[in-house]
């Protein structure tokens, strides 16, 4: 019997970070997937170090495209050995290609620059990064040229004259892995300006109109508003920021798998009515507008990609599950971007997002109840090795904090940007809106303030990590017996 319309969407919008559907692509298929993924991520990170296979990143890439249309066409275990042979290789070449060197202007430069980032204050300056003659500045602009620049958004372009030089300096590692390869003091900036194209006209109009909609919310609420729907925290103040790291809510504020979702779901309604073709190209083109609309950070396009696999499996009557879909998803955008395996974002990412996958379903057997604390749990469990690393702290305290404010959240992200955009065309709506909205949000934010002043450090912290493993593991014997 074929699924139906209200079924194939709600699995479009929710199976990709679901956890226990074993279909087709079983748990074997599933976990030899994501060793390649493994392999993957792996050789991108040492082909750092072997530069001088950058050279044969077009070949490669050929050949190993080649080999994956072959691969799927005809799912053959014994090319598994050819399959980690040709994942490596093609890690090892992007990796070593995308650290290459770059002639970057050393001198006087000037142009048509695209903005590439949404300016941001630092100090008493604005911060952005600026496009030119196909390499990417950072900037840090003072006086009238920042006055100019802050009043730009990412994808406008504008006439600048300056200085750049080669990025240097501590902070040039991180300039890298965000693709950018120098610095450039810029004297003056044209005050016209160019839209960009019209997919970036109206992401931005519609950025503009979120702002507007909701222009009567306190300030530090309205940058949090910003944050939950479209990931927008450059308004957010350093306590802020500091809060929801603190309390392990800071996740809330980069959009993901979570916002990409209760979209789909809040779309439903409109795509229930369509064929499944036309459904299947307008879940695409929602998807892709969101990346735009969302300035395509790492974990948009994590999320995006997957929810464009679920939606494929479901016009084309296949199956697959969130496991072997995040590896494939992995493999894909490390091909295309190599400079993601060096993300923080997009490994705490896919991180949370394969603790779901592998270890929410579980962990909720287990630990009982209506899931969010198995989930925050499972999501907790595959970013640890990361924020370790990064951070050196995960907070306990986090699993309060997300089931306490994750459902709240969730309702700000479904209806706070249809709500905020229809507030912008009727403007007395705003305050309504706005009062309406401040709730929720100062809820959040709330519970972001409050867990973080509870939050334990160091041994107290590390001893409450021991005491949840230890509750768990005995719940798991309890279940088992």
């Amino acid at each position: 019997m074929k699924r139906s319309r209200v079924e194939e969407v709600k699995a479009t919008s929710q199976s990709y970070d679901a956890s226990n559907n074993e279909v087709s692509h079983g748990l074997r298929a599933s976990a030899g997937l994501t060793v390649l993924a493994g392999v993957m991520w792996s050789s991108v990170l040492v082909g750092e170090h072997a530069q001088f296979l950058s050279r044969a990143r077009t070949p490669v890439a050929i050949a190993f495209s080649l080999w994956a249309a072959l691969w799927w066409h005809h799912q053959k275990r014994r090319m598994t050995f050819m399959a980690a042979f040709c994942v490596c290789v093609m890690g090892l070449v992007g990796g070593a290609a995308a650290w290459q060197a770059h002639d970057v202007i050393d001198g006087s430069c000037s142009g048509t620059a695209v903005v590439r980032s949404d300016p941001t204050w630092v100090g008493h300056g604005v911060g952005v990064v600026l496009e030119l003659h196909g390499k990417r500045f950072r900037v840090i602009a003072h006086g009238s040229v920042g006055g100019r620049l802050a009043n730009r958004l990412a994808g406008e372009s504008v006439l600048v004259d300056g200085t750049c030089s080669a990025t240097t300096g501590p902070y040039s590692r991180y300039d890298r892995v965000t693709h950018v390869v120098g610095r450039m003091n810029v004297r003056t900036v044209s005050e016209e300006f160019s839209e960009g194209p019209l997919a970036i006209r109206a992401a931005n109009r519609m950025r503009r109109a979120l702002h507007d909609g909701v222009a009567a919310m306190p300030f530090g609420l309205k940058s949090l508003f910003a944050g939950l729907v479209i990931g927008d925290d450059r308004d957010q103040s350093r306590e802020m920021i500091s809060q929801f790291r603190a309390s392990g809510l800071s996740h809330l504020c980069a959009v993901s798998g979570q916002n990409v979702a209760y979209l789909l779901a809040a779309l439903s309604p409109l795509l229930n009515r369509l064929r499944r073709t036309s459904r299947f190209m307008a879940i695409l083109f929602v998807l892709a507008w969101f990346v735009v609309l969302t300035r395509g950070e790492p974990s948009v396009l994590r999320a995006a990609l997957m929810a464009g696999l679920v939606a494929l499996n479901s016009a084309t009557g296949s199956s697959m599950n969130a496991r072997t879909i995040l590896a494939t998803t992995v493999i894909a955008l490390l091909a295309i971007d190599p400079m993601l395996a060096w993300s923080v974002g997009f490994a705490l990412s896919v991180g949370a997002t394969a603790g779901l996958a592998w270890f929410s379903s579980r962990l909720a057997t287990i630990v009982g109840g209506r899931g969010v604390l198995a989930a925050t749990l499972a999501a907790q469990v595959g970013t640890m090795p990361v924020s370790l690393f990064v951070f050196g702290y995960v907070p306990v305290i986090s699993l309060v904090a997300n089931p306490l404010a994750l459902w709240v959240a969730g309702m700000v992200m479904m209806v706070g940007l249809p709500l905020a955009l229809f507030a912008s065309l009727i403007s007395p709506l705003v305050p309504v809106v706005s009062w309406g909205m401040s709730l929720p949000v100062a809820w959040v934010a709330g519970v972001a303030r409050v867990s973080a002043a509870v939050s334990p450090h160091g041994v107290i912290n590390v001893a409450l990590w021991v005491l949840v493993a230890f509750i768990v593991w005995v719940r798991r014997r309890q279940t088992v017996n």
